[in-house]
């Protein structure tokens, strides 16, 4: 992996990993700043293991759900290979967003499984929740399970006694004009690409789960796409928040012998991708 040169949310994570008041949401992913402080070669080991665990993750969640063996060998292949999920090079490794969701898809298998398990499934949300505000939502929506709300307890918490300031990335012009008119800025960011043919094809074989998709496949992708409302980020967000359902719905969708041409569209860019 070439030298890693901090973006602005990375930096962000640094700063808070090192003691200093960062901006709102970052105050609130606290767990991860926390725990690796500045230390980029403790971020890259978490990240270069959050893709073992998001494929153990949902194999685990595909059996559980009493999936055949073929579709659960697919749904890491459709997770992973998404272009948001693999991110910018500005935030590898310094991110949350990917541990954040290979914790809340251990904790949607773990719920999955049921019994005992349970258990297991609050405390690994409730991390997720403190490591990204926003996982317990999108674990919820995955699993359709609201006990996976519960998480949200953590961002709460965190908010109290972690009051978010204007660090010194968020004070420089641009990311200030971001962080007090983020409608505004989301806009100018997205209003050309809405007609960017990326926004259909960077779902890969994903796509597969808009065939006689039920509630929960609308609901996961109302709420992901509804982000962009407030956020100048793209694929990073879509990709993660969804991914995971999407291919839960796209293995079952598509009969188990052309699962691998299922596969091959996902780990091929048809175009090239933008990671942001």
């Amino acid at each position: 992996m070439p030298e890693f040169r901090a973006g602005p949310d990375s930096a962000r994570y640094l700063l808070a990993g090192s003691g200093h008041k960062v901006a709102r949401p970052f105050n609130l992913r606290w767990l991860l700043p926390a725990m690796f402080g500045a230390d980029i070669k403790l971020w890259r080991a978490v990240w270069w293991l959050s893709w073992p665990v998001a494929a153990a993750g949902l194999v685990w969640w595909a059996l559980a759900a009493d999936l055949a063996w073929q579709q659960a060998a697919a749904m890491p292949v459709l997770v992973l290979a998404l272009a948001g999920v693999w991110g910018p090079h500005v935030v590898r490794p310094v991110g949350v967003d990917l541990p954040a969701m290979a914790l809340s898809i251990l904790a949607v298998a773990a719920i999955t499984q049921g019994g005992p398990w349970t258990v297991l499934a609050v405390v690994l949300i409730v991390l997720a929740g403190a490591t990204k505000e926003s996982a317990p939502v999108w674990a919820a929506l995955w699993a359709w399970h609201p006990l996976l709300l519960v998480g949200l307890v953590a961002p709460v918490i965190i908010a109290v006694f972690n009051r978010p300031a204007i660090d010194e990335v968020t004070a420089t012009p641009i990311l200030r004009h971001v962080h007090d008119h983020p409608v505004r800025s989301a806009w100018e960011h997205h209003r050309h690409k809405l007609r960017d043919p990326r926004m259909v094809t960077q779902w890969g074989g994903c796509l597969a789960a808009l065939y006689a998709a039920p509630v929960q496949v609308w609901a996961v992708l109302a709420a992901a796409y509804a982000q962009l409302v407030v956020a100048t980020d793209t694929y990073r967000l879509i990709h993660t928040a969804a991914g995971p359902a999407l291919a839960f719905y796209a293995v079952q969708a598509v009969p188990v012998p052309w699962l691998g041409l299922l596969c091959a569209a996902s780990a091929v860019w048809w175009l090239n991708p933008e990671f942001q």
